[in-house]
């Protein structure tokens, strides 16, 4: 006799996830059989013969049932030896020296250039915007991306990436394909196991993910709000972009535009570029999302640090 699937969860093992209903049915009905016999008129002697055979059959039937429960305890405590931790994953203080270069970096009027990586640049004004309660600006984003884009570039263990700028859907979506064709010249997307794309919703950000590998467009937002029009047009844009780099059309009949609600949420109106920050950088290197709003300004300080370090 074949053996039912096991899949990745105890809970949920093919098969037997009503096991408890079926096997109380199997009881009953074999009872019933058996009161139904008493009530016949057939021969003593028969009748006897049908009831051994019956019992012999009900006994049988318990007895595969308590050989199949003690196969299942042994599948619930293979499960418990080999599914994999999910343990939380500890945002560390910053160190005293850390804190410290922060609160200096944060004494106010200050101006001019802070720190530079390729075309990103950030300078006193906008590191401000890291400070509590306050909104993140295009060019603290776009640096940060920047960082994420470095950091992968120089770990192989990590998924390749490449990340659009924050001006990037904007333009897709006022002005269309021809105006953004050229931004990916030096750069083959579909060689990419994740593209990145930090979207600015009328002083609200959130995160597009597009999921090479896996053929799934996510937006990651905050607020947990839904856009399909969004999702579409990132979509299209892998047609368009397929078509005028590689002169094939690109099927995208197997992929899933989504927008995530099982994912932290930010409790106020100005944290919602650290989110989609934290977002990128935790699925850039495929851990979990298990960060929260109490871990805000933590993370504000720690993304000063990795500006002025220049890496993540």
């Amino acid at each position: 006799m074949s053996q039912p699937e096991i899949k990745a969860s105890s809970s949920t093992i093919e098969g037997y996830t009503s096991k408890d209903n079926n096997d109380n049915s199997a009881k009953e009905d074999l009872d019933s059989v058996m009161g139904l016999f008493e009530n016949l008129k057939i021969e003593q002697k028969t009748m006897d013969v049908y009831k051994l055979e019956l019992l012999k059959i009900k006994k049988d039937v318990l007895n595969t049932i308590a050989e199949r429960d003690i196969e299942y305890s042994k599948y619930d405590e293979l499960y418990e030896q080999t599914k994999i931790p999910t343990e939380k994953e500890i945002i560390e203080p910053l160190t005293e020296e850390e804190n410290m270069l922060v609160d200096k970096v944060f004494r106010p009027r200050q101006s001019g250039i802070l720190s530079q990586v390729k075309n990103a640049t950030v300078e006193y004004k906008d590191i401000y915007k890291l400070l509590p309660e306050t909104w993140l600006n295009d060019e603290i984003i776009n640096f940060y991306f920047e960082l994420l884009s470095d950091r992968a570039s120089k770990d192989s263990s990590l998924p390749s990436i490449h990340c659009f700028n924050t001006f990037f859907c904007t333009t897709l979506r006022e002005q269309g394909y021809a105006k953004v064709r050229r931004w990916t010249k030096r750069v083959d997307i579909f060689s990419k196991d994740i593209l990145f794309v930090p979207i600015n919703k009328s002083y609200h950000w959130v995160l597009g993910v597009i999921d090479m590998k896996n053929k799934r467009i996510s937006i990651y937002d905050s607020l947990h709000g839904k856009d399909e029009f969004t999702l579409t047009l990132l979509l299209s844009y892998l047609e368009e972009e397929h078509l005028d780099k590689k002169k094939a059309l690109y099927d995208t009949s197997e992929w899933i535009i989504e927008s995530p609600s099982n994912i932290p949420a930010q409790g106020n109106a100005y944290d919602c570029g650290v989110f989609t920050c934290t977002f990128a950088e935790r699925i850039s290197r495929q851990a979990p999302l298990d960060f929260s709003q109490k871990d805000m300004d933590t993370i504000r300080r720690k993304m000063v640090v990795n500006i002025l370090n220049k890496k993540i």
